[in-house]
């Protein structure tokens, strides 16, 4: 094992507990394309990140998620991007639910935006945008 490796064998439990953010208004500050994975594998559809500033977080947020109303009922989507045959979001897209949620025409036009976040659900309380 080398000087800066850790020996997690000999690693006891923490006492601390993870902090969740709660859901709060917060100011979208812009938006990052995502175009590869984690791996640098390019991605097939390209994922939009909305950056935000939360009211208990220093450092930016990213969300991709955001909970709407489909169908009558409130479903939680990935801002996927996928374009039409114009070379336009898919009017059925969760990124153009978003857009026109929020009264923009383009991405470039969130920033600055104040929205509302909400928990995924009961069981997944990560954060994402309500848009709804």
């Amino acid at each position: 094992m080398t000087e800066t490796q850790t020996d997690y064998t000999k690693i006891g439990i923490g006492t601390k507990e993870t902090s969740k953010l709660k859901p709060a208004k917060v100011k979208i500050l812009g938006v990052e394309i995502k175009t590869k994975t984690n791996e640098g594998k390019e991605m097939k559809s390209p994922l939009a990140n909305i950056l935000v500033k939360h009211p208990d977080k220093e450092e930016e947020v990213k969300l991709s998620k955001i909970k709407c109303e489909r169908n009558g009922k409130l479903e939680v989507v990935t801002l996927w991007i996928s374009l039409d045959d114009e070379g336009k979001f898919q009017k059925s897209s969760a990124l153009a639910e978003l857009m026109r949620f929020l009264k923009v025409m383009t991405l470039e036009e969130l920033s600055g935006k104040d929205v509302e976040t909400i928990e995924q659900s009961k069981e997944d309380t990560y954060l994402c945008i309500k848009a709804y």
